[in-house]
């Protein structure tokens, strides 16, 4: 019975009494093998368990942070907030940020207004590319060549980047909706009031 792999050793144990195995001689490999095959099973369930456990636990705080997770082709993870904004390209990229001098794009609070007024237009809410777009057509004519470069992440433009941080800024202060629908864009009746009255203005 010598050169028996762990296999059928196993198996041997699993079908044979033990008074057998020991006349056959292979009583104490065959079970050294069935305990380690039963220590690899109890690892990989134990190892199993923590990773389920870790994937709910993502999961929740995803949810938490209205946060999507998404597998690239390659193999990569990719983080956007509601936004779009993939959150994930920051540390261990080897990527510099390079900070625009001040003065070179187009102010934040000069989104405000067609934002507001894009989302009048569309009954009060939107989604982010449909606002965006409008936002764009309403503010062409003063976007520069700054603000229409791309982020050093190659991510999004500059200027919508710019205009999501104006928006995150007027959920802050109440103008626009917090807690939306991911990727939804809502004003507020406060917000429906700061426009009327810079409009009137």
């Amino acid at each position: 019975m010598k050169g028996l792999s762990k296999d059928e050793l196993m198996n041997l144990y699993e079908t044979l009494p033990e008074e057998t195995l020991r006349k056959l001689g292979i009583y104490t490999k065959a079970k050294e093998a069935y305990e380690e095959k039963q220590k690899l099973e109890r690892l990989k369930k134990e190892r199993i368990e923590k990773a389920i456990a870790l994937v709910k636990e993502a999961q929740e705080l995803l949810n938490i942070y209205r946060l999507e997770l998404t597998v690239t082709r390659r193999g990569g993870i990719s983080i956007k907030d509601q936004d779009g904004h993939d959150i994930n390209k920051i540390k261990g990229t080897g990527q510099i940020r390079q900070k625009i001098k001040k003065g070179l794009k187009t102010p934040e609070s000069q989104y405000r207004i067609p934002i507001l007024q894009v989302l009048t237009e569309l009954g009060g809410q939107g989604r982010i590319n449909e606002i965006l777009e409008k936002v764009y057509e309403k503010m062409k004519d003063i976007l520069n060549k700054v603000d229409l470069e791309l982020l050093p992440s190659g991510t999004d433009s500059r200027w919508r980047n710019t205009a999501c941080w104006e928006r995150n800024t007027m959920v802050k202060e109440g103008l626009i909706k917090r807690g939306s629908p991911r990727g939804i864009w809502e004003i507020t009746e406060k917000g429906k009031i700061y426009l009327k009255e810079h409009l009137n203005g």
